[in-house]
């Protein structure tokens, strides 16, 4: 293969809709047991803003579409978990000043506990940084300022929820 057309470049990342469960984990799970402790952290935030950054925010004029198109890079696009639940928190002005995510089967969350368990490694999530891609992306057409990670609650395997400030 010499070369190849711009659309024919152009539909490479959407060549498969989906890869089988066993590829993805044996990926993440080697990813996660090769990676260097102490550039972990530094790489995963690259990845992770990267993929982030492919949110399409096209047609986004409100929140309410956001936390739709959010929803469906979560659940679709990226698609990480099956069931992704978005929403965001307002102060006593209607302003608002978090986003939530919550998600019943992240894809990445199983391959690292059983990087934890089967080698006592320690696992990074890469959802946090994500999410920081994809509001880097919308910041100015909604006035956040300071996006911050707050943190997640951990619920069982693959379930979690995660809050960012956007204020």
């Amino acid at each position: 293969m010499d070369s190849l057309t711009k659309d024919e470049i152009e539909t490479l990342p959407k060549q498969f809709e989906t890869v089988p469960y066993s590829t993805f984990f044996k990926l993440w799970y080697a990813l996660q047991k090769s990676l260097p402790p102490d550039k972990k952290g530094e790489i995963l935030t690259k990845i992770g803003r990267t993929i982030g950054r492919e949110f399409d925010d096209t047609g986004i004029e409100n929140i309410h579409d956001f936390l739709n198109g959010l929803q469906r890079f979560l659940e679709q696009e990226w698609a990480i978990t099956n069931n992704a639940e978005v929403d965001v928190v307002r102060d006593n002005n209607g302003e608002v000043i978090k986003l939530k995510a919550k998600q019943d089967s992240c894809k990445m969350c199983y391959a690292n506990t059983y990087y934890r368990f089967q080698d006592n490694g320690s696992p990074s999530c890469m959802f946090p940084q994500v999410i920081m891609g994809i509001l880097s992306k919308v910041k100015n057409k909604f006035g956040f300022k300071n996006l911050r990670f707050e943190g997640v609650q951990k619920g069982g395997v693959g379930e979690c929820a995660m809050t960012w400030n956007l204020r």
